[in-house]
C-alpha cells in the first residue's frame, strides 16, 4: 500500500526517535516545500548555495561531480530516500559540490535554513540525528581514504574512485581519458591500461572510449 506523504516524513532519519505528535508539533512551526519533477529535470546545481535541506521523498536520482579542471566527470546513482549534502550547509564552503538529477519523475521536500536552525535544531533529537548524519559521513570517508592501502595501480585507481563516491557501493560512471587518470594517480599511461584491462576481464569494470563504468564499487576493494 502506497504510503501519505506525512508517513513518508515520519520515515526520514531527521525524525526518527519522535512521537508522531512531536514531529507534528515540530512541522506546525516551519514550511515544507514540495517540488515535483520528470525524469532528466536537474534540481541541484554543482556550486549552488546550499540554502536548506533537500529530501527525496519519491523517485531516484543520480549525482554528477564536475572536475574543476575538466580533466573528468564523476556519476553515481544513490539511494532513493535521503538528504543532499546535508553537511554543507554549514561550514568554510556553503555550497553542493555536485549536481543531482532525476532519473525517474520525482518529488523533493525542502525545509530553508532559517527554519532548520530556529526551529528543527532547538529539538535535541532532531539535533542528535543531524550530528550524527554528518559524523557518520566523514567517518565513513576518512575510514575508507585513510585505510585504503596504495601499494598497487590498481588500489590507486580504486582509492582515486573512492574519493569522489558519495557512497562507498552500487554503479558509478566515469568519463576520463586514461592520460588524465594516469596523471592524477601518479602513474603512467601504460601501466594505468594494464589494471583497467585485468578489472575488466575480471567483471568489475566495462570500459569504452574516456569511459568507465563501474558495476559495484564495493566489488573492488
Amino acid at each position: 500500500m502506497e504510503l501519505t506523504m506525512f508517513e513518508k516524513i515520519l520515515q526520514l532519519p531527521l525524525f526518527q526517535g519522535l512521537t508522531t505528535n512531536e514531529i507534528s508539533e515540530v512541522l506546525s512551526h516551519i514550511r515544507l516545500d514540495f517540488v515535483n519533477y520528470q525524469a532528466g529535470d536537474e534540481f541541484v546545481i554543482q556550486g549552488d548555495a546550499c540554502k536548506g535541506l533537500i529530501y527525496i521523498i519519491n523517485g531516484e536520482i543520480a549525482s554528477e561531480y564536475r572536475d574543476s579542471q575538466g580533466r573528468f566527470t564523476f556519476s553515481e546513482k544513490l539511494p532513493q530516500t535521503g538528504v543532499i549534502e546535508p553537511y554543507n550547509m554549514f561550514g568554510m564552503f556553503q555550497k553542493y559540490s555536485r549536481s543531482y538529477i532525476f532519473t525517474t519523475d520525482g518529488c523533493t521536500l525542502t525545509i530553508e535554513k532559517p527554519m532548520v536552525l530556529k526551529y528543527l535544531m532547538s529539538n535535541n533529537i532532531i539535533k542528535i540525528n543531524l550530528l550524527n548524519i554528518v559524523c557518520n559521513r566523514y567517518q565513513q570517508t576518512q575510514r575508507l581514504l585513510c585505510d585504503y592501502p596504495e601499494d598497487t595501480v590498481k588500489n590507486k585507481i580504486v582509492k582515486f574512485l573512492l574519493s569522489y563516491s558519495s557512497i562507498p557501493k552500487g554503479g558509478k560512471e566515469v568519463h576520463i581519458k586514461m592520460t588524465d587518470m594516469a596523471k592524477i594517480i601518479h602513474e603512467t599511461r601504460l601501466n594505468v591500461s594494464k589494471a583497467l584491462n585485468i578489472m575488466q576481464k575480471e567483471g568489475l569494470i566495462i570500459l569504452q572510449r574516456n569511459m568507465l563504468t563501474i558495476k559495484n564499487i564495493k566489488d573492488l576493494y
